[in-house]
């Protein structure tokens, strides 16, 4: 055998302990609905996309580095998939886009993360057959995306010890630009997960520096504040029911009329859902209600009615119908909106806002 033969054969042999413990997986779901929606006073008819999953595609990997460690990584597209547009104002991998590393010490990723309030809103903002925090699901309705998901992130997840969990995320906000407040979107928070048998409980804290200025006038110079979410959740399986009950509170810096994603910025305010999922047969039916209080108007408030009705056809294509509702106070303007959020906005404050949906989900 010539001497490049030997080398090739020796390369591959080599090659190949390494390739047998790395992986990268391909995954995506893809979720369309037809919607009835009436945003007061007017109606549509139309088709929407990520419903009771975001719809999406992503990679995510895993390499052993032996001694029970491995380098983990996940990148993660939102997409529309009735007309293909882009997700997350058009960023690539807007969803999640992290590397980091798990072992005994529990895991390590860097870029950008879900906020432990949001891991909390989809557990106990029930899931049904889809994902927590969804289309049915009251609290979707009323929370916001700036302090469930951040940029420039490190999140820590402990291992399970005697049933708890220890989450926490940090992370720094503007990120050093020079047109915005050096601290703007700065986030800090820890989470406690207890789980025994079919209880689950949850307590969660988290600060994030906001402004009252408006996307408009943010510069350098603005000024910033402190804002704080305190967090309860608990769920119990029996069986033949499943309740949740979450609640959130936001308080801390001067208060602001509206929220603003860009200024991080969230009016006072308390929220609560109560879910329940009931199977029947093969078919899981969500129930949910929740409000939404303002703390400074209380024509802010707003309450949230929904039912949903989930018929897995196979272990990655749902079936899925349902019927919501939001009454909003003469101020408030909350609409029913989808796990990628996109709900049609009310016509003006105080209208009342419903839809019916009929959608499949499928998964790859």
């Amino acid at each position: 055998m010539t001497n490049w033969k030997w080398s090739a054969s020796l390369l591959c042999v080599a090659a190949a302990p390494v390739l047998a413990q790395s992986s990268v997986t391909l995954y995506g779901r893809v979720d369309t609905s037809i919607e009835l929606t009436n945003f007061g006073p007017s109606h549509a008819v139309r088709m929407g996309s990520g419903d009771i999953f975001a719809t999406q595609f992503g990679l995510k990997g895993t390499e052993d580095l032996g001694g029970g460690y491995r380098a983990i990584f996940k990148l993660e597209n939102g997409f529309n998939s009735a007309n293909g547009a882009l997700g997350n104002n058009g960023a690539l991998f807007g969803r999640e886009a992290w590397v980091g590393l798990t072992g005994p010490f529990g895991t390590m990723q860097a870029g950008v993360n879900y906020t432990v309030l949001h891991t909390s809103f989809i557990t106990y903002s029930l899931p049904g057959n889809g994902a927590g925090l969804a289309w049915g699901n009251a609290a979707n309705n009323f929370v916001g995306p700036a302090f469930l998901r951040v940029n420039n992130s490190i999140r820590y997840v402990s291992p399970r010890i005697g049933g708890l969990v220890l989450k926490a995320i940090a992370a720094r906000g503007a990120n050093g630009a020079s047109n915005l407040p050096s601290t703007l979107g700065d986030t800090y928070g820890a989470s406690l997960n207890y789980v025994h048998g079919a209880l689950s409980v949850d307590l969660d804290y988290m600060q994030q520096t906001f402004s009252p200025a408006s996307a408009a006038a943010l510069n350098a110079s603005s000024q910033t504040a402190a804002g704080n979410y305190a967090l309860g959740g608990i769920s119990y399986d029996f069986g033949f029911i499943k309740p949740a009950f979450i609640y959130m509170r936001h308080r801390g810096g001067p208060d602001v009329a509206t929220a603003g994603t860009a200024a991080y910025s969230n009016p006072h305010n308390d929220l609560f859902e109560l879910d329940a999922t009931v199977p029947l047969g093969r078919a899981l039916v969500l129930l949910s209600y929740g409000h939404y209080r303002k703390v400074a108007d209380s024509e802010g408030n707003a309450d949230s009615f929904g039912v949903r009705v989930d018929y897995p056809l196979s272990k990655r294509t749902v079936l899925y119908t349902g019927a919501a509702m939001v009454r909003n106070g003469e101020h408030a303007s909350f609409t029913v909106n989808g796990a990628a959020g996109g709900g049609m906005p009310v016509a003006k404050p105080g209208a009342t806002a419903s839809s019916v949906v009929a959608g499949i989900l499928t998964s790859f």
